[in-house]
Formats: C-alpha cells, structure tokens, sequence
C-alpha cells in the first residue's frame, strides 16, 4: 500500500494537539484499508507542553514521528524539516490549528489517485479573516500574479496540499534558503488541481501568524519569484529624469531672463526654488532604487550565508509493532 505522510508544525500548540490528534484520526482510520500513513509532527521549539503532548499522542498512534527541532525557526522552516522528514509517496502538509480541515484529505486523495501530482486545498471563502486581513491577501495575490509572469501562485492555497513524492524531491532539491513553500511548489511545475474547502474557525488557543510575519511571507514570496520589482526603479528615473531636465531648461530660461532685467522672481528665490527642486528629484530617485535594491540585496544575504533552514534536536521513530 501506498504510504502518505501528513506533515504538521506544532509551535505552542498545547490547547490544540490532543484534539487535533482526535480530529485527524477520526480521518484517517478508515482510509488504514487502503493507506499506510505517518504523521511527521514537527515541534518547532514549543515553550510549553506541546513536545510532551507530542510524545504522548505517539503512544496512543503507532504512525506518529516527531521531529523536535533545536530551537523555534519559524513556520516555513518548520514546514521544510517535516517535509525533509517525510518518506511518504505523498506527502501532505497542514496546519495543526484544524483551519486545515482533516476530512479534505479524502478529497486529496481521490485526485492523487486520478494521476494529479500536485492537488491544491482552495479556500472557498475567508470569512473567518479579519477585514484587513481578507484586503491584504486579496492584494498580495493580484500583485504577485502580475509579477510571477509563468509562474502562477494559486490564490487562497496555503501550505495545505497533496504533493506527490516525484514533486516533493524537485521542491527540496532547490538551492534557495529562504524557503517558501507555496512559491516553490507552482514553480516545479507537475500535473496539478484543487479541490475547495470552507475554512473554520480556530477552535482553541491562538494564531501565532501575526501581521509582521504575514508581511515577511509577502516579501519573501515576491522576492524568492520574481525580479520585476528590481526594474520598478526604471520608471521612476525616468520621470524624475524628466523633472530634471524640465528643471534645468527652467533654470537656463530664468537665467536668461534674469540677464535681461525680467526677474519674475528675486534672485535668493529663484537659487531656493531650482536647489530645492533639484535636491527633490534626486532624492526621490535615488530613496527608490535604494529602497528596492536593499530588499534584494537583504536575500542576497541569507543565500550567501546558506545556513541551514532547521536543526533537528531528535527524531522520536514511533514503537515497532511486535
């Protein structure tokens, strides 16, 4: 039989685990017939009891693998180390807060098993988003989809998925440190569908997805995509070299007035009107540019330092059946 892996990052998730282990194998215990499945639950540096619920949880389920990492690195790294971790021939990521809905895992599989290799979880509506939150998103996936160009981001798709093992190799074999697992998994490319699904409410504890690190998954999705934005600088030059010149020709046209005794404005003012302008237009020009090549430049970092994504404190193997 096939093996699937569910791949789960835990950060602080002690309201949350017990029940999500209830939820999700009151999924999976009827699919045992035709699947094997591992639960690779990532600890990613929990401060409360969430290694131990872990642990015991693997007790109870024989098909649970916990890989503790050494310190908190973050969603997306957490993601990558279960996902590094996972020996299924399809492997699903998702969310331990029940938002992911385990009964849309029968939905992946079926299309998995029609030959699609890559099969999307679409939120069909996010109405448990916050106003901001719902305009953001709308925003980012517009404005990504028109700087992506073959590249296409599915809008609504989170990390939750089905990727088959083949995807899954050609997604860990990029060289990229910064890891951005929804970007990378249009990007390989592969057979791929959606399957819908209404997103609930979380049910226990809180979002530790906050704002800042909404704004860090934008910029690095855009970033890790596409360099368009490098060339948003060129418009801008061009305007403002425009104003330059608009500035310089004004300046040569009061200079000649000037030494003809027609002064529509004193001398000090006229020297305040054309430095200012002139100081403007640069300025703006270069903030600009300045502005986007750091964005870059920051990437370029990190990739120059390929530090690894996670560490892995342990791996807790699951008992051995005798």
């Amino acid at each position: 039989m096939k093996l699937i892996s569910i791949v789960v990052p835990f950060y602080n998730e002690e309201p949350m685990a017990d029940h999500y282990f209830e939820k999700l194998f009151e999924v999976l215990n009827p699919l045992k017939n035709k699947y094997n499945f591992e639960v690779v639950s990532v600890n990613d540096g929990s401060k409360d009891r969430t290694l131990e619920i872990l642990l015991e949880n693997q007790k109870k389920h024989n098909e649970i693998r916990v890989v503790n990492l050494t310190r908190n690195f973050g969603h997306e790294s957490a993601v990558c180390a279960g996902l590094s971790s996972a020996k299924g021939d399809a492997i699903i990521p998702m969310d331990a807060d029940l938002q992911d809905p385990p009964e849309v895992i029968v939905s992946l599989l079926e299309k998995f098993e029609e030959g699609y290799e890559v099969v999307n979880a679409k939120r069909r509506a996010r109405d448990t988003d916050t106003f901001l939150k719902k305009k953001t998103a709308s925003m980012f996936y517009k404005f990504i989809s028109k700087l992506s160009k073959k590249v296409k981001i599915p809008e609504d798709v989170g990390h939750f998925r089905l990727i088959s093992r083949r995807a899954l190799d050609e997604v860990l074999a990029l060289g990229e440190v910064t890891r951005v697992f929804r970007v990378e998994v249009p990007f390989v490319g592969f057979k791929t569908t959606e399957v819908e699904f209404v997103r609930p409410p979380r049910e226990f504890g809180e979002t530790h997805y906050n704002y800042k690190n909404m704004f860090e998954l934008a910029s690095d999705s855009i970033t890790s995509t596409t360099v368009v934005p490098l060339r948003f600088s060129l418009i801008p030059t061009i305007f403002f070299g425009g104003l330059t010149f608009l500035s310089l020709i004004t300046m040569l046209v009061f200079d000649i007035l000037f030494w003809c005794n027609v002064r529509p404005l004193g001398e000090f003012e006229l020297m305040i009107w054309l430095i200012a302008n002139i100081i403007g237009i640069f300025g703006s020009a270069i903030f600009v540019t300045l502005t986007i090549m750091s964005e870059y430049l920051a990437k370029t970092f990190k990739e120059a330092q390929h530090r690894p994504v996670f560490l892995i404190d342990k791996i807790y193997e699951p008992r051995k059946e005798e």
